[in-house]
């Protein structure tokens, strides 16, 4: 091969790189509604030992400082309109999320385990997918992950303007909001569940 063919051939792949990064972003930013709002994870969950890997502490708020969240609308996998207030009565985590973005996607798998762990009559993990494909795509990509504990719920994501994705939000049995952090957390380790127990027990 001449020098010149070779010049061309690594123009060529050099190219071929930038337009595939282009279409990565642009891919990203059709499916977040051109925001990309997530935060990134600052280390691996399985490798840095602290159960809130974003660097929070969660504590719960006092009972008597504790307030109703903003109202959020939403649907189930039927399609039926549903309310915050539809699960009083139990410990809820609502996670706000998407599948385009990474963050998100790499809490679900745990997220999923602490519904296996704890979900029931006193506890549930509401997983509130921000995706404009709707059902659809949050049901495939459930199956390709392997999702198997969590219910399917979706809500507007022009409800959510700037919205930072992942973000949590611990409900007591009352519906007010006992704790809430933007980020991503391993939900199995002590201090997720501890703090969940702690609201499960009041």
């Amino acid at each position: 091969m001449t020098k010149t063919n070779r010049t061309r051939r690594t123009v060529l792949v050099v190219a071929l790189l930038i337009l595939a990064a282009a279409a990565g972003a642009l891919t990203a930013m059709l499916g977040s509604g051109r925001r990309l709002s997530y935060t990134e994870p600052p280390v691996n969950p399985s490798v840095s030992g602290n159960p809130s890997v974003s660097g929070k502490l969660i504590t719960l708020t006092a009972k008597d400082k504790r307030q109703a969240p903003a109202p959020i609308a939403f649907t189930d996998s039927q399609g039926r309109g549903m309310t915050l207030d539809d699960f009083k009565g139990r410990v809820v985590l609502v996670n706000l999320w998407a599948t385009w973005c990474p963050p998100c996607v790499a809490e679900m798998p745990d997220l999923d385990a602490l519904q296996g762990k704890l979900g029931g009559k006193d506890f549930m993990v509401l997983a509130l997918s921000l995706d404009r494909g709707g059902k659809a795509i949050v049901e495939r990509w459930f199956t390709q992950a392997g999702i198997k504990n969590l219910a399917i719920h979706n809500a507007n994501p022009a409800d959510f303007p700037g919205a930072l994705l992942p973000t949590s939000m611990l409900l007591d049995r009352q519906g007010r909001v006992a704790w809430t952090g933007s980020g991503i957390y391993a939900w199995t380790e002590a201090e997720a569940m501890d703090a969940i127990k702690a609201a499960m027990a009041e």
